[in-house]
């Protein structure tokens, strides 16, 4: 059998898992790079040679800087400010709870950055005298933390699928704040849907809501960490730290994989955060499944599959394709299978394909993947389409209440990811 065949036959499979999620994510792209190397479709240092990326070494320790923020109480005192200044009106309460997550998500963690705000809304709809209800709050955060991830290279996972995939191909790769020429304007998009139209539907939805039920693990975390005493020297240390990372990673003085590796080891060596917590918080499903995934899409490059692939799809929309219509018929699948998959899962099978189509039709595969990547990312649908939707479900929504709130938002993005991404990115 052909090693193009074979490997077609393990993305099938792959593909099946991802979506079924019968076994973790993580396992199935793992054992996705294990098949690759048992059934010699290429040498194992092929189909684990994304465990050696540059991009795997840059997420995880964005990861663990994000830990140490969490850690020494710098996200949350952050937070906790922020959102009182706003005080009991109830739509500046929203504004600064979506602008102050959207940014946060741009460089942390957006399930945590979720994590954190969801008792502090709490605290502020308890003392608001019903002024403020947590209900009309809890979704327009988890949107927020969505779409601020779009922001940066490391905001969100379907960015460092795209990025590993453009490296593993030896072209260009993303800046770390590239990804901001869309992320801003989706997200201020987003800002004045909620604030407007999406506040209103809020309104008339959640009119009969009761208190809102909150996850009590949430809780239960939030109560240590408050009942944690606060060090102002880490809490001085970690937030320069953070600055240095932003810093670094905006002038580019040195590789932004390495600039993310300092930081990851300044807060361990300043006590910022212990080396034992630094393994309990590190996010060990993100940096498996995008490193086999990386494995993955090399197997499908060098065996052919790949290109295989490409090239039937590529016959079916015709050769002659406006190269407008492959993006918007990529991205479109892309935004419907990630409302009920994951989006890691969703940009990790769809991201070699992408690349090979935009090769196999002589078009730039940079304009194509950055729309599948923020796609992937902005799911609103649905509360499994994103780990921070998932969080604020037990808020009292319905799963119709993020199809009614969220679907007529998810396409406009889907429009907008069209309309800007060719003018910044020419296809």
């Amino acid at each position: 059998m052909e090693t193009s065949t074979i490997a077609l036959i393990i993305l099938a499979i792959v593909v099946i898992l991802y979506i079924t999620e019968r076994i973790p994510l993580a396992v199935t792209s793992v054992t996705a790079c294990v098949a690759l190397a048992l059934f010699k479709v290429v040498d194992f240092s092929v189909a684990f040679s994304g465990f050696s990326s540059n991009v795997v070494f840059l997420v995880g320790g964005m990861i663990v800087v994000g830990a140490a923020l969490f850690e020494t109480g710098v996200a949350q005192e952050i937070g906790t400010v922020l959102v009182k200044i706003a005080g009991n009106n109830e739509r500046t309460v929203i504004l600064a709870v979506m602008l102050t997550a959207g940014i946060l998500s741009g460089f942390l963690n957006n399930s945590s950055t979720t994590a954190l705000f969801i008792p502090v809304i709490a605290g502020i709809a308890a003392s608001s005298a019903g002024k403020v209800r947590a209900k009309n709050v809890l979704l327009p955060l988890a949107f927020a933390a969505n779409t601020g991830g779009m922001m940066t290279l490391v905001g969100s996972t379907p960015t460092l699928v795209v990025q590993g995939v453009l490296t593993a191909a030896g072209l260009r790769p993303f800046t770390f704040f590239e990804f901001a020429w869309i992320g801003v304007p989706l997200l201020v998009m987003l800002l004045g849907y909620m604030l407007t139209v999406g506040y209103r539907m809020e309104q008339t939805i959640f009119q009969a809501a009761g208190k809102t039920k909150l996850p009590q693990v949430v809780l239960t975390h939030h109560s240590e960490a408050a009942g944690k005493p606060r060090d102002n020297r880490k809490m001085l240390l970690c937030s320069g730290i953070m600055v240095m990372c932003v810093v670094l990673f905006a002038t580019e003085a040195i590789p932004v994989h390495l600039t993310s590796m300092l930081g990851a080891t300044l807060v361990i060596i300043t006590g910022c955060i212990s080396e034992k917590d630094t393994y309990r918080n590190m996010d060990w499903t993100t940096v498996f499944v995008l490193a086999g995934s990386m494995g993955l899409a090399a197997g499908l490059d060098q065996s052919g599959a790949g290109r295989l692939v490409a090239d039937t799809a590529i016959g079916a929309l015709g050769a002659s394709s406006n190269p407008l219509v492959v993006m918007a018929v990529i991205t479109g699948l892309a935004m419907v299978l990630t409302q009920f998959m994951s989006n890691t899962a969703t940009v990790a099978m769809l991201a070699p394909i992408a690349l090979f189509m935009s090769q196999g039709l002589g078009i730039s595969p940079h304009p194509v993947l950055m729309g599948l990547a923020t796609t992937c990312a902005a799911a609103y649908c649905t509360p499994v389409g994103t780990p921070p939707n998932t969080l604020v479900l037990s808020g009292g929504y319905r799963f119709k209440d993020y199809l009614l709130i969220g679907g007529v938002f998810q396409i406009a993005v889907y429009c907008a990811i069209l309309a800007i991404v060719p003018l910044i990115w020419p296809l």
